[in-house]
């Protein structure tokens, strides 16, 4: 008698069914370790697959964030213009606005305004003629969210971010 035959003493086993079962065992903790490596590379939060740097074409203007946040976290966005020496308008697309909460923000703008090209900040000039802002956000909503960054007289940045609820 074969180990994998059903048998009905002492016990009854029903050895299809059962490796059926093992199958399904096995695929499911294939399918936890992939989840599981997915999150440890930042799927879901931070990690290489999250973090993403959006540039202009001459790396001028560039953007540092993460792709996947979480509704419930502070999500941060770096800005840095290089060769500006004047004061520098950033504006921040109306679903930026419309999607994010802003807690922080470094360095403090000179000026600020909101319309429907968004929310326009200005900031003095530095004088290494290049400027770091730092945005510090919370997610109001879950979902994909698209908007743009830009600065005056460069093109601007798309960011895509998913928020997890």
């Amino acid at each position: 008698m074969d180990e994998f035959d059903s048998r009905s003493h002492p016990i009854q086993e029903d050895m299809p069914f059962q490796r059926r079962t093992w199958i399904a065992e096995r695929i499911g903790w294939v399918i936890m370790g992939a989840l599981l490596l997915a999150a440890l590379a930042g799927l879901f939060f931070h990690g290489p697959l999250s973090h993403t740097i959006a540039r202009t074409s001459d790396n001028a203007i560039a953007v540092e964030y993460e792709r996947f946040v979480h509704k419930t976290a502070r999500t941060d966005f770096r800005i840095r213009a290089d060769g500006i020496s004047r004061e520098i308008l950033v504006r921040l697309g109306p679903s930026f606005v419309a999607s994010l909460d802003i807690e922080v923000m470094m360095p403090k703008p000179v000026r600020s305004s909101a319309g429907n090209q968004g929310l326009e900040l200005v900031f003095a000039p530095s004088n290494a003629a290049d400027l770091l802002i730092h945005i510090g956000a919370r997610p109001k909503r879950s979902g994909l969210m698209r908007t743009q960054i830009a600065i005056e007289g460069r093109d601007p940045l798309n960011i895509a971010q998913l928020i997890y609820p």
